[in-house]
């Protein structure tokens, strides 16, 4: 088991969740809850649950919720939990099932692209940045990018 893809893809799903579990009255958080997908937001739920008796941990993750955006606070909470899976294999494991049934339940229901960029979500989403092409399936013929230029004729995917 990878216990630094394990972290961090427990730090990818908590940190937007945890401002919502740290702070706010249950309510408010179930509202946000169903905001965030019901599967995005159960996992995050669920992953909290098993580490916030931590207290390496939860402090670590006090920190992002107050900077959900600082690429610093969110490196040490990875930092703490690869310290903490790496010696809890039975909560290493715990972890990765939570985060595989999440990924296979994960609903989205709300994206934002800020600036130019693109948005893809799911499984087997593609999305491609300003002046990109994404592409589902075979292209036959010529695509063509904001304007004239041709970048092919036969594009495999």
């Amino acid at each position: 088991m990878d216990i630094s893809a394990l972290a961090a893809a427990a730090t990818s799903c908590l940190t937007p969740a945890l401002p919502y579990l740290i702070k706010a009255g249950e309510k408010g958080v179930e509202m946000i809850g169903g905001k965030m997908g019901v599967g995005v937001w159960e996992t995050a739920k669920a992953i909290w649950q098993r580490l916030s008796s931590n207290p390496s941990i939860e402090l670590a993750a006090r920190e992002v919720a107050s900077a959900p955006g600082d690429q610093d606070a969110q490196a040490a909470l990875r930092y703490q939990l690869r310290k903490v899976l790496a010696a809890d294999e039975q909560l290493a494991l715990a972890l990765a099932r939570l985060l595989e049934e999440g990924s296979q339940s994960a609903s989205y229901h709300h994206a934002e692209v800020h600036g130019e960029g693109a948005v893809a979500q799911g499984p087997g989403a593609v999305a491609a940045g300003k002046g990109g092409v994404a592409v589902g399936g075979d292209v036959h013929g010529d695509v063509r990018i904001g304007g004239t230029e041709t970048m092919g004729t036969a594009v495999k995917h």
